[in-house]
């Protein structure tokens, strides 16, 4: 029998979550590819920008699986301005293929990581791709999360951002969530806007909330999300 695992990103969506056999980590040995992101929502976060002025280029291969580049390049009066990375929030889930000698078997498994986990590795992986582009922070790095997991929300975005270090630091799981805090406090240096958005029914994102890193872009950040309060939080870039 052999086993091949492949994972992707196909979760609560507005037609519903794929069924589910049941709730598993990655198995060890087992051949794992996480797919793409979803091209839906990268055109919605490309029609927001060009609805606002700006000219967008993709970046991403389309006939890749995985990307190490950020999704759009926003260009004012043709001259590049920003850098913009789209992430669809949602519930992770495994196609699972087992191969028997006479059938090949296929179930769903989900991930059983949380909510803030989820949203946390998003982030990680976004930094990550815009530093791949923009190393030296030349242009300005902004990330959009595109919101389809119904146990997520601004609100835990916020708190994920705030979160004070780990006191504990012995142990795998101190060291693990040590090494996330230390990723998303490299996210807060190097991206200076994070935009929260829900996918519309009339084909825009509705923004729901923003994080500013950068406050030398807060009046942007109120024109184009038209956002004051509560829903636009400003925040220190980390030391």
């Amino acid at each position: 029998m052999t086993l091949n695992l492949n994972e992707s990103n196909a979760g609560d969506r507005q037609n519903g979550a794929p069924p589910i056999a049941a709730q598993s980590p990655i198995l060890r040995g087992a051949f794992v590819h996480r797919m793409g992101e979803n091209p839906e929502d990268e055109r919605l976060a490309a029609r927001f920008w060009k609805a606002r002025g700006f000219a967008v280029e993709n970046l991403e291969d389309p006939a890749e699986r995985f990307s190490r580049r950020p999704d759009l390049l926003l260009s004012q009066d043709g001259k590049p301005w920003a850098y913009c990375e789209v992430k669809t929030v949602w519930r992770h889930f495994w196609k699972v293929h087992i191969l028997h000698e006479d059938h090949e078997e296929v179930r769903t498994e989900q991930s059983g990581k949380s909510v803030e986990e989820r949203i946390g590795g998003d982030l990680v992986t976004a930094g990550r791709q815009l530093h791949a582009d923009n190393p030296n922070h030349s242009l300005p790095n902004f990330v959009v999360l595109v919101n389809r997991d119904s146990e997520a929300s601004f609100e835990i975005l916020g708190r994920i951002f705030t979160t004070p270090p780990p006191q504990t630091k012995r142990g795998l799981k101190a060291r693990r969530d040590l090494m996330e805090y230390e990723e998303i406090q490299r996210f807060r240096r190097n991206v200076d806007l994070c935009l929260w958005a829900n996918p519309g029914s009339n084909g825009e994102l509705l923004i729901e909330g923003c994080v500013l890193f950068n406050p030398c872009l807060r009046s942007l950040a109120e024109e184009i999300a038209g956002l004051r309060g509560s829903k636009l939080i400003p925040l220190e870039p980390a030391a």
